[in-house]
């Protein structure tokens, strides 16, 4: 059967686009066309592609006109999943009513359409009533993490310009303390879970507990939600500053749906599935599960740590686990016995937002013969795909990508790289923020027309695969040779007395090189390795000019609140060291010990 060739003036019309915009998309490649010498012809089958591309209707969803999340939740009658907290189960109708009662409280207070609430709460229920309210108002949830650094929530604060404040009783303290720091000007009202004091001094400032307007039903009548577009901002989501000052990402209703109807149709989630969810709910890991859950009518069960999630292993048998890999190795070094045990009736589970060393997920999987195990790559600007092993071994290669997201890799003068070269990866389409806070809608559509560039090195492969080689931003300059620090972590953790390992560039002025890499390591208890000993073993597997030139132990690496080893904070730290390093001899205690 031979394919259909459509003209430039009939695809323009079928689309509803202006022929310069049609000429605009193909040459950057968001559409695919054949240009003929002034003249452009496209395939049918390409046509019909890209109209799939745009338009997002979820499996038994309302139609796609109705964007509000919540109606997506709440629509389709009866429901008989909820949420799992502590002792207490919450339905989803039930959540619902309190998602309305707090939006009525809000807009009492003056919150409308529009604005920024800033949601710092634990892993709890009332996370998710409070972004559902927040929703009704036709407002953006900024959720933040409950141990958020002084600098990061003044920038926040600053650059969010928030009308409301939903937090536990902790952080209203800290925010008290704070209070001289922190630009609270706009505030109209602050909402406290759990609340043992009262703030003062704030006269313009409404302040609740929000558990008595939670229960408080009269605030129901008469509400009504506002009804919002597909394309409008629900959420701002602040990157962690790791690579430079944290930034506002925007997600709209389109966006977070697609990032959570992709999840839940790679696990082919259903009414009788269950999720333990041990991890702070405003990191995108947990929020992509906690919207694919709430999608399909099933039950979230969350739990405050790692240590409580085994235990709700063991009382509700799940059919899902998420986890972090610090957590993951947590659990094989002591808990293994539970793991194996919770094989039986859990069906996945998701290990992400941190590498993962393939000898330990080799260990992983063993323990769970019967459970499929998922290394999920996202970004706070896109939920991606998942991850498989690479040609080097080590689990890089992106192997799922999310319905309606286009991948590819681009060189410095932004063409597509050929097979077997490196580049940029970036992403376009369907689950892709709309933007940054701040930014101008050109940048917008930008982003649509040309995708986003996410700052992530990858390799094609022969098979149209990408490998992800670590941060652009983290490819270290030494002595002239760019080291790629993911590359060498991965090697240092492949020997057996290695249980986590860190690689960062330290400025060495008076060495032969400006800067020299140096490996931080930390042991299994119990376990002894050399400097010599490691580097030796390092060298079997990388090049010379890769190898660190001063290995430390330690007892532990800072990480961020979802296992991100922070490798800013570690050069900085050798850096500011005023005593010289300790050889590689001693072990871990020792070293720190020192300091």
């Amino acid at each position: 059967m031979t394919a259909r060739l459509l003209t430039a003036e009939e695809v323009a019309l079928q689309l509803g686009i202006e022929l310069d915009t049609l000429y605009r998309y193909a040459r950057s490649g968001r559409i695919r066309g054949l240009k003929i010498g002034n003249l452009w012809r496209f395939y049918e089958a390409d046509v019909d592609a890209f109209i799939q591309s745009r338009r997002y209707q979820p499996s038994g969803a309302p139609p796609s006109n109705v964007a509000l999340l919540t109606e997506v939740l709440t629509t389709g009658g009866p429901r008989r999943g909820g949420v799992v907290c502590g002792a207490l189960r919450h339905g989803y109708e039930e959540l619902d009513r309190s998602a309305t009662r707090l939006a009525a409280a809000l807009r009492r207070d003056g919150v409308a359409a529009g604005d920024r609430v800033v949601v710092i709460l634990p892993t709890c229920s009332e996370f998710l009533v409070a972004c559902f309210a927040i929703w009704k108002l036709g407002a953006i949830a900024v959720p933040e993490f409950v141990g958020i650094r002084p600098p990061n929530l003044r920038h926040m604060l600053a650059d969010a310009r928030p009308s409301a404040l939903i937090v536990d009783d902790p952080v209203a303290q800290r925010i008290d303390e704070l209070r001289a720091e922190l630009p609270l000007d706009g505030v109209r009202a602050i909402l406290i879970k759990d609340a043992t004091f009262t703030l003062s001094g704030l006269e313009s400032v409404a302040v609740h507990a929000l558990n008595e307007l939670l229960d408080d039903a009269a605030l129901e009548k008469g509400f009504k939600p506002v009804h919002a577009r597909p394309d409008q901002v629900v959420l701002l989501n602040y990157t962690s500053g790791s690579t430079g000052t944290p930034k506002g990402v925007m997600h709209t209703h389109e966006s977070v749906l697609a990032g959570a109807e992709f999840t839940r149709r790679f696990h082919a989630v259903g009414p009788a599935d269950s999720i333990v969810i041990p991890l702070p709910l405003h990191h995108g890991l947990a929020f992509r599960q906690l919207f694919a859950y709430a999608l399909s009518d099933a039950t979230i069960i969350l739990a405050t740590d790692i240590y409580q999630a085994l235990r709700l292993l063991k009382d509700y048998h799940p059919t899902a686990l998420v986890l972090v890999p610090a957590a993951a190795n947590l659990v094989l070094d002591h808990f293994a016995a539970v793991l194996g045990e919770a094989s039986r009736h859990l069906r996945y589970v998701e290990v992400g937002s941190a590498a993962f060393a393939p000898e330990r997920l080799a260990r992983f999987r063993e323990l769970l013969p019967h459970t499929k195990v998922h290394l999920p790559y996202g970004l706070t600007e896109a939920r991606v795909g998942f991850l498989e092993r690479g040609s080097e071994g080590a689990y890089n290669r992106i192997a799922t990508v999310a319905t309606g997201l286009e991948l590819f890799v681009i060189d410095a003068d932004g063409q597509r790289v050929a097979s077997g070269q490196t580049g940029n990866i970036v992403l376009r389409g369907q689950g892709l923020m709309l933007g940054y806070w701040g930014q101008s809608g050109e940048h917008f559509e930008h982003y649509k027309a040309n995708g986003f560039a996410t700052g992530d090195l990858g390799r094609l492969m022969p098979d149209g695969s990408v490998e992800l080689l670590g941060r652009m931003d983290d490819m270290l300059k030494i002595g002239g040779r760019k080291v790629n620090p993911t590359e060498v972590e991965v090697a240092l953790a492949r020997h057996p007395a290695v249980a986590d390992s860190a690689v960062a560039a330290v400025s060495d002025p008076n060495g032969v090189f400006e800067t020299q890499l140096h490996a931080f390591v930390v042991l299994h208890r119990g376990a002894a390795a050399t400097e010599e000993e490691l580097l030796s073993f390092a060298r079997q597997q990388i090049e010379p000019y890769k190898l660190p030139g001063k290995i430390h132990f330690r007892t532990s690496l800072p990480k961020s609140a979802v296992g991100k080893i922070l490798r800013s904070e570690l050069a900085r730290e050798r850096a500011a060291a005023s005593v010289t390093p300790v050889s590689g001899t001693r072990n871990s205690q020792e070293e720190e010990g020192q300091r």
